[in-house]
């Protein structure tokens, strides 16, 4: 009788263990939290990491001074280059008055790719590397919109330039000078040069 009872009973506990093991059999609470929860935390502590990563290539006092001063003379930059689009597309067109512009653009534009250029020799070893790809893109950018100088200067230097052209260089080099700071900013964020 008492053998029976054991064999019942192993019969039972088999059954129970091959349940457990089913993707339909039903598990013991404790066992299916835990399983699930894990992926969660692995998650976790891959974001952890990233934002630890982040963490680590913190600047200091003088590269945000430095980048503030960038990102002051990128805006001025685009407010030049803007209103000389806006000036050279209307009707009444003015040569002088378009060099005069160009004139100021180009100090802006010095200025700007003057100060970035501290900005990115004032980077550690560290920074650099997680900014690479994006300072390339911003090297691209910014021998786009020395070229568009380079063709506004030459229509500028006729004796009758042509407005069609000069605006569109204008407007190209807004554009331009768009998507460089757009790069400029989130390499601010990269490295936590942005003042929160």
């Amino acid at each position: 009788m008492k053998s029976r009872i054991g064999i019942a009973l192993m019969i039972l506990l088999v059954s129970a263990a091959l349940m457990a093991q089913r993707p339909g059999g039903s598990r013991a609470p404790s066992q299916s939290s835990t399983r699930q929860s894990q992926p969660r935390t692995s998650t976790r502590s891959r974001i952890t990491q990233q934002q630890r990563d982040r963490l680590r290539v913190q600047a200091t006092g003088q590269q945000r001074q430095q980048y503030q001063l960038g990102s002051q003379s990128m805006d001025r930059a685009r407010t030049q280059v803007r209103d000389m689009a806006r000036t050279t597309s209307g009707s009444a067109f003015n040569a002088d008055q378009a060099r005069q512009q160009r004139d100021q653009l180009r100090e802006q534009l010095q200025t700007m790719q003057q100060q970035n250029e501290q900005v990115m020799h004032g980077f550690n070893t560290q920074q650099r590397a997680a900014v690479e790809q994006r300072s390339r893109v911003m090297q691209q950018t910014q021998d786009r919109i020395n070229t568009r100088m380079k063709n506004m200067d030459e229509e500028l230097a006729k004796s009758n330039p042509n407005r069609e052209r000069i605006v569109e260089q204008a407007r190209n080099m807004e554009r331009d000078m768009n998507e460089y700071q757009r790069q400029y900013r989130s390499m601010g964020e990269d490295l936590s040069l942005r003042n929160q």
